[in-house]
């Protein structure tokens, strides 16, 4: 490698406000984190660095939202900059991109440095071209047998074909071209006979001169062999069939793509890195420890930035590469958009010790042992880490023995992560249970007629709506109408007085069963009798996200 990215730092693009890593000697990159803390995120600024084109920004699309909404000003831009190292020379190359749109018109601003030495914009165009060669491989809304073609076509063919263009090679073209030459002539009585029809129809328009106009049927013309071939081949998987690439399982098209790093890595002169989000994904246990060697292998020659929920990617023992990302929400007010309140996202990067940050990974991961994660023969599947934590504290309370609970990652994501079980468990000697919880919301509902009475071949599956604490099976009800009711309305009024508002009463709670309440869902009726009885404070909705997590939280506190 000629070049190192050392340091990355992203100012004001997407979930992410201000974060920097520096990346130490080892290629190998992990970003661990919960979902929806800006991993991905970080991957695709690091794409739009390396390909700063006005067609890849999208002010509404990147710049945060509360900025997009709220504040705009000068903070109205994502800035993007990358410090490299020239490993023979040590010399420090800057790059800084600034991306913004005003009025429509949209703006990208390259500035650089090279040691003291200026840069223009068409030397760090150069620079970025000429010297790497940037992948970007996403988890989700990707054609990967698109993208595996995109990379034969464009890197594996050009490698393996343009620097040993032999005598085979040169006979080869010099054949396509005389079968091209010959089915010229077997089409000129078709160009002529359409020219004929054609004039025939425009001559009684004098305002047209079409006597030297006439149709023609254009052949190709191809300095390189590979640019004919990459116009017909299909590049597929013989396995007993030779049926093409999206026929394959999610698992083994993952498998063909991440195994042409290998071979890129070995015959480009430019410096390769791959930025790939989540490579587990439909992998087994057994395929996941094999690939991670592979990545740390390959990470000799080329830098490889990842990201994961797999711990089989993670290796406590050397964290200097290991990167904890963590979210907070913040809550902020704006002089442009007076009485209107906005959530800003801050993805941060948890700085501790090496042993404070493998505890932290641990606990984050919900494993004790850099071992393994196991599917036990019963398990509980919900949909994100709040969920777990309110069945655990609900189990732990009533003194009921704790189920292995699975995160799902949302509801969405049930039919693409027990697709993932399904491989997942293949090899076990046991045919594991797997309850799926279900809010009765418009969401839940339709995952669960998607997957209710499915068959999976090394999975049971087995289906359940959340339930209210009182047995009452309503539509719109949540994991919180699960909860016994006294829990949630000690810990909404311990929230209620810690900001001075009118607790909820013994007679309020009473209106829960009245027929106006009934079939609501109980964050519905918090938040109401909340406002009724407060009525000259701000409103406090339940129902967001943001308290739904703090509620959730002071109910495992009590």
């Amino acid at each position: 490698m000629k070049y190192q990215l050392v340091e990355f730092r992203i100012r004001n693009y997407r979930s992410i406000s201000d974060i920097k890593l520096k990346i130490d000697n080892d290629n190998l990159t992990v970003i661990c984190g919960s979902n929806n803390v800006g991993k991905t995120n970080f991957l695709r600024a690091l794409n739009l660095f390396f390909n700063p084109k006005i067609d890849n920004f999208d002010a509404d699309r990147d710049v945060p939202y509360h900025i997009v909404e709220g504040s705009r000003g000068a903070g109205y831009k994502t800035v993007l900059t990358g410090r490299f190292i020239e490993n023979k020379s040590s010399e420090v190359l800057e790059i800084k991109q600034s991306f913004s749109e005003k009025k429509g018109i949209k703006e990208v601003v390259l500035e650089g440095k090279k040691g003291r030495k200026s840069l223009s914009k068409l030397e760090i165009e150069d620079f970025l071209n000429s010297n790497f060669s940037f992948f970007f491989i996403e988890a989700s809304n990707i054609d990967i047998p698109k993208l595996i073609s995109e990379i034969v076509n464009d890197a594996i063919l050009p490698l393996g074909m343009d620097k040993r263009r032999g005598q085979t090679q040169k006979d080869s073209l010099e054949k396509l071209n005389q079968f091209i030459d010959l089915s010229k002539s077997a089409v000129k009585n078709i160009e002529n006979d359409l020219t004929s029809i054609f004039q025939n129809l425009l001559k009684e328009v004098d305002s047209i001169d079409s006597d030297n106009w006439k149709l023609q049927i254009k052949f190709p013309e191809y300095d390189f062999l590979r640019e004919a071939i990459s116009k017909i081949i299909e590049f597929t998987l013989y396995d007993t069939n030779e049926r093409k690439l999206e026929t394959k399982g999610s698992g083994i098209q993952r498998i063909i793509l991440l195994s042409l790093i290998q071979y890129v890595n070995s015959r480009t002169k430019k410096d390769v890195i791959w930025a790939i989000d989540e490579p587990e994904i439909f992998l087994q246990a057994g395929l996941q420890k094999s690939l991670y060697s592979r990545l740390l292998e390959e990470s000799k020659d080329s830098q490889i930035l990842i990201t994961t929920h797999s711990h089989f990617f993670i290796n406590t023992q050397n964290l200097k590469n290991t990167f904890l990302f963590e979210g907070t929400k913040e809550l902020k007010e704006y002089a442009r958009k007076e009485g209107f309140l906005f959530y800003k996202l801050n993805t941060m990067v948890y700085e501790g010790s090496d042993f404070e940050k493998s505890q932290r990974i641990k606990q984050n991961f919900g494993i004790s042992k850099n071992d393994s994660w196991e599917v036990m023969p019963f398990n509980v599947l919900v949909e994100g880490q709040e969920d777990k934590d309110i069945l655990t504290f609900l189990f732990k309370k009533f003194n009921l023995p704790i189920p292995n609970i699975l995160i799902g990652g949302g509801v969405t994501k049930y039919p693409s992560y027990l697709r993932f079980l399904e491989e997942f468990c293949s090899d076990l000697e046991y045919k594991p249970k797997i309850v799926a919880i279900f809010d009765r919301d418009s969401e839940g509902r339709s995952i669960f007629n998607s997957l209710r009475g499915r068959h999976y071949k090394d999975i049971d599956l087995n289906c359940r709506y959340i339930i209210r604490a009182d047995g009452k099976e309503y539509n719109d009800i949540e994991l919180e109408d699960f909860i016994y009711p006294d829990i949630l309305y000690d810990a909404t009024n311990k929230i209620l007085r810690r900001k001075k508002y009118k607790a909820i009463k013994k007679s309020d709670r009473l209106k829960r069963t009245s027929r106006a309440y009934n079939k609501s869902p109980i964050l519905d009726f918090i938040t109401d009798i909340t406002k009724q009885n407060n009525p000259e404070k701000s409103s406090i909705n339940f129902t967001q996200e943001g308290m739904k997590m703090i509620l959730t939280n002071t109910c495992c506190q009590i």
